[in-house]
């Protein structure tokens, strides 16, 4: 009979738990890792998480229910930021690539509400070259007066 080291090899046993918690450890350090590296919007903006309406599509279904229960500031004065063709824009149910989509349409909108609406999003563009770049409704934030 044989004693010693040879008779007592086991197998390290590696159960399911612990190989679920090192794949888990490994997503969560390389979304640390891209999150860092990339800019956390960045990366929630490309994973496509916490993201709104990201399509003119997406707006326009949007502005048929906000015609439907005849929300007025949905329609008028809440405008979306998705990217076109890579530059950041706001729109709303009153821009000119949302309007044929709707069937029917809220006539009630305050100019003056919309114009103030538009500023506000201005306004929060501190650099003042991004300006004639961001687009609200199809108009660079640089000509909104």
């Amino acid at each position: 009979m044989k004693r010693g080291p040879a008779l007592n090899k086991k197998g390290q046993d590696l159960s399911i738990g612990t190989l679920i918690l090192i794949v888990l450890g490994i997503i969560v350090l390389v979304l640390l890792i891209l999150g860092f590296s990339l800019g956390w919007s960045n990366l929630w903006e490309k994973i496509n998480i916490f993201k709104g309406s990201s399509s003119i599509g997406d707006i326009a279904n949007a502005c048929k229910i906000a015609v439907t229960s005849q929300d007025v500031y949905s329609y008028c004065q809440d405008f979306k930021k998705i990217k076109v063709n890579g530059q950041t824009e706001y729109i709303s149910c009153l821009d000119s690539r949302v309007q044929p989509s709707l069937d029917t349409k809220i006539t009630t909108c305050d100019d003056a509400e919309v114009l103030k609406a538009k500023k506000a999003i201005c306004d929060t563009i501190i650099n003042e070259a991004d300006k004639g770049k961001i687009k609200i409704n199809g108009q660079p934030c640089s000509e909104i007066k």
